[in-house]
């Protein structure tokens, strides 16, 4: 894990305050040595003040061929490359420790102007949304050096880029089209006609997808619709009022399939399941607080480990997948329980009816499971279909993400109540009889 935002950041670790949203979480210090915040004066510090954070925009994280072991534990080093729209800039991790950037504002073939969004390949491959030039720029990485390589061109307003694995997805805000190219030499794009779209994510081919079918979900009608689309048809929809969002900038699809979309105007990052169900928000709106965000524009989520990436007005922000339960409750008549929830990710969880002494009277859930609605009940009887006794029970709700965070994080709730059960007696020779 690397870049500029975690090359220089200020932070702080997990937290189990059932207060805090943990959706999102910050990753543990002995990670990233608490460093999960970058802004202008690391920027200075790492590249001499030779650049200013200027409008960023799409930002991309890939594993790079070079880059990766045998070791599977390394595979969290990432190159990310962010892009500086109002200077032309890519601005990338060079190596591990050093920051490097290409281009500069300009129609130059080693120039980009007013850019947007990016995508890389683990070998090397970047592709800009080179929107001020009516082009998609083709760069290749060498080492610590990006060249110019070559252009997709016959765009009007090019405005975001993404890859599956197998094809190149363009977004041209301007025409009104989402395309598909084969490759960059590709001269006869599949072209879908779309209402005003911006940010796209796409998946299907690629290493990390989890079986998931191909699909594309991009951001239409000027950033106020999320639309999925497979095998060049709608499949799903969902506005800003599904999720109380004020403007979506950029889209990315996790492993699982969820969707996760940057609300700049809002400042929070809205996330969906793979059918766009509204799932949960992550911020507190406009502010340089821990949970607050600088108009979020780019984000890319590393599926390996479930890292995130988000770029901000005045620079770049670092988290991890977390998992929550929000909308929970819970009731009991005496003869039983009931509780519900929404979990906003994936996670392991295990849910246990306690008695006063510690020990176990009935285990309700144990398991993985998928992020929604979830409503489980109790009859009162233990699992040998036996009444408990009257008292005092416990109900345990615990939740373990399934991404890297789940070996720094987790998350329990806490319920007393009282059972009308039946009384219990002392037998000779001390046997419990009811």
């Amino acid at each position: 894990m690397n870049l500029f935002l975690i090359a220089m950041m200020l932070g702080s670790g997990f937290t189990t305050d059932h207060n805090e949203n943990t959706t999102i979480v910050y990753p543990p210090y002995g990670h990233c040595m608490g460093i999960y915040r970058a802004g202008q004066d690391q920027l200075s510090m790492l590249l001499g003040g030779m650049l200013q954070f200027d409008d960023p925009q799409g930002i991309v994280a890939v594993l790079p061929d070079s880059w990766d072991t045998s070791d599977p534990g390394d595979d969290d080093e990432l190159a990310v490359y962010g892009v500086n729209s109002g200077s032309g800039h890519v601005i990338y991790n060079a190596s591990m420790y050093a920051l490097g950037f290409y281009g500069g504002e300009g129609s130059g073939s080693d120039e980009l102007s007013s850019p947007h969004g990016i995508a890389a390949t683990t070998s090397g491959t970047v592709y800009v949304a080179d929107t001020g030039n009516h082009r998609v720029a083709v760069l290749k990485r060498s080492g610590q050096r990006i060249s110019p390589d070559s252009f997709i061109e016959g765009f009007t307003e090019p405005w975001d880029v993404a890859l599956d694995g197998r094809y190149i997805w363009v977004t041209d805000r301007a025409a009104g089209t989402l395309s598909r190219y084969s490759s960059a030499s590709d001269q006869s794009p599949i072209v879908l006609q779309v209402n005003s779209p911006r940010g796209v994510a796409a998946t299907g081919y690629g290493e990390y997808s989890n079986g998931h079918s191909a699909c594309q979900v991009v951001i239409t009608d000027n950033g106020t619709v999320l639309t999925k689309f497979e095998d060049g048809s709608i499949v799903a929809t969902a506005g800003l009022s599904e999720c109380g969002g004020s403007f979506f900038s950029f889209v990315e699809l996790d492993y699982h399939g969820n969707v996760w979309v940057t609300d700049s105007i809002g400042c929070r990052i809205h996330k969906f399941d793979p059918e766009l169900i509204y799932l949960d928000s992550w911020g507190q709106g406009y502010g340089d607080a821990d949970d607050q965000f600088l108009n979020p524009t780019g984000l890319a989520i590393w599926d390996r480990f479930g890292q995130i990436f988000v770029s901000e007005s005045s620079g770049a922000r670092y988290f991890w997948v977390g998992s929550d339960i929000h909308d929970l409750n819970f009731s009991s008549d005496g003869s039983g329980c009931a509780v519900s929830g929404r979990l906003t990710e994936k996670a392991t969880m295990i849910v246990n009816i306690y008695c006063a002494d510690g020990s176990i009277a009935r285990s309700l859930y144990s398991g993985r499971r998928s992020p929604g609605y979830f409503n489980l009940e109790w009859d009162g009887t233990t699992l040998q279909g036996q009444n408990v006794y009257v008292g005092e029970y416990t109900l345990s709700i615990n939740i373990e993400p399934v991404y890297s965070s789940r070996t720094y994080f987790d998350k329990t709730w806490l319920r007393d109540f009282h059972m009308d059960g039946e009384e219990e007696t002392e037998a000779t020779a001390g046997v419990r009889l009811r």
